[in-house]
């Protein structure tokens, strides 16, 4: 079955001018359209609008003050998780004076806090891989304003099934 894809043009920068922030209506959209029935997180997200800001840059204000990469959360908490780290080295150190993310490391965290039927959102400036336990279910092309990269944000849902469920079910040979 074909992934579904969207274009949306949206107004960019936001009215904080914070360098990392989402373009206008970004998290809006996103909401609408993949309508979460419960708390949502962003693991670098200290300037987001909705849900709860996991940050390590102080001046984001994030309301919990945390590494994408080892989230304070229990498991299957979140029913959206949004990850937009820095995307490379260069702006990790440049733009918020930390060291790279590890796309690994960070999506297989959004997974575990992500409730099973929740989805995990990569937000970047390239496609990214599948995290094994989802099912890839949206591409959403994001365009801005003029000279500024596009972006794209990979919508992925957590399987239902948790790994018990998986093994006793391939056990059985279904």
């Amino acid at each position: 079955m074909p992934i579904p894809n969207f274009t949306w043009i949206l107004p960019r920068p936001r009215r904080n001018r914070y360098k990392g922030g989402f373009p206008l209506h970004f998290e809006k959209k996103l909401i609408e359209l993949l309508k979460p029935s419960g708390y949502i997180l962003h693991p670098f997200g200290g300037m987001a609008e909705y849900g709860i800001k996991v940050d390590i840059t102080p001046e984001a204000d994030p309301d919990v003050f945390a590494d994408g990469h080892n989230l304070p959360f229990k498991d299957n908490t979140f029913s959206l998780v949004v990850c937009d780290p820095p995307y490379d080295k260069e702006h990790a150190l440049k733009l918020y004076g930390s060291r790279p993310a590890i796309y690994g490391r960070y999506i297989a965290e959004a997974v575990r806090v992500c409730k099973p039927g929740g989805y995990v959102v990569s937000y970047h400036w390239a496609l990214t891989p599948r995290p094994s336990g989802t099912a890839y279910r949206y591409r959403i092309f994001i365009a801005g304003r003029v000279w500024h990269r596009p972006r794209v944000a990979c919508v992925f849902q957590k399987d239902t099934l948790d790994m018990e469920e998986t093994k006793e079910r391939a056990r059985k040979g279904g």
